[in-house]
């Protein structure tokens, strides 16, 4: 399955890449690549938002998910807390995405036979490897 975490919206064009976390999201791309949840999803693109409460307390940056491809991809868009990713440490702010991927897919849980616990342990072999 390709897990592609895009670079988050307003953050990067605030502050720029982080290459800590770009390597992270690489890092956890290649772990999911030959692995398979479903018979019909194949690609899941999450996109954070990392911007400030008040934009999303005046109605920016929704989160939302939509499907392409006959089902079989989808894309999540899923607010994360700017003050506190900016305040984390390298570590602290790869366990928010793990967090954040893990909420994103259960978004989508119920869509092509999604085996989420299947996925959810592998998220968690994965953690305990990184770390």
């Amino acid at each position: 399955m390709d897990l592609n975490i895009n670079s988050p919206v307003y953050y990067k064009d605030q502050y720029g890449i982080d290459d800590d976390i770009y390597s992270f999201c690489q890092d956890v791309y290649q772990y999911f690549k030959p692995k398979e949840y479903s018979n019909l999803l194949k690609t899941i693109g999450i996109i954070p938002i990392l911007a400030p409460e008040e934009s999303y307390k005046n109605g920016e940056y929704k989160e939302q998910v939509s499907y392409i491809s006959a089902n079989s991809i989808a894309t999540i868009f899923i607010r994360m807390n700017l003050e506190q990713y900016l305040k984390a440490d390298v570590i602290e702010r790869q366990l928010m995405y793990i967090d954040m991927i893990l909420k994103s897919v259960k978004k989508i849980k119920g869509k092509g036979q999604f085996d989420f616990d299947l996925f959810s342990k592998d998220l968690e072999e994965f953690t305990n490897s990184a770390f």
